[in-house]
């Protein structure tokens, strides 16, 4: 089929490369800033995402690893997934199958679809009697979801950053 081993490694290489890029998160963490609110029980997510590649915007309803959708219509969808140690300090959503910190709160600056960088925060119910700094010291030891409706269309890790 091949006359050579040079062109089996130069389509194995273009597959490699075509296969990276298509599989490339549609947003990059630019910063992330982690607040516990004492006084209100609630961890604050203010994160800054920067757009790395145009979404076709497609959704449908039902029960999500998210929270509600952002501009109403497009389907994008934001939640934190926590790891063991801060889902145990967080209270969590009943009556579904993900494990999701009970969701307070939150937005974003922007059209997420037509803007190059947004802000986007996010508000999570702490436990009754939770310890603060090992809530804070947990926060970003998490993965941020981004949803199209249901779908998880990307999972960034908020430990490391663009």
């Amino acid at each position: 089929m091949f006359k050579n081993k040079t062109h089996v490694l130069m389509l194995l290489i273009s597959l490699t490369l075509l296969t990276a890029f298509s599989k490339q998160d549609p947003f990059i963490v630019r910063s992330v800033e982690t607040n516990v609110l004492k006084t209100a029980g609630v961890l604050r997510y203010d994160i800054v995402l920067k757009k790395s590649k145009d979404l076709k915007l497609d959704y449908d309803a039902g029960d999500s690893p998210g929270h509600r959708m952002f501009h109403h219509g497009n389907g994008i969808n934001f939640a934190i997934r926590p790891n063991q140690s801060l889902a145990s300090l967080m209270e969590l959503e009943k009556n579904t199958k993900y494990v999701k910190m009970e969701y307070r709160g939150g937005g974003n600056s922007g059209n997420i679809s037509g803007e190059d960088e947004t802000t986007l925060n996010l508000e999570y119910a702490i436990k009754k009697g939770s310890d603060f700094e090992e809530v804070r010291n947990s926060a970003l030891d998490s993965t941020l979801l981004i949803l199209m409706g249901n779908k998880v269309i990307a999972e960034i890790p908020l430990n490391k950053k663009e």
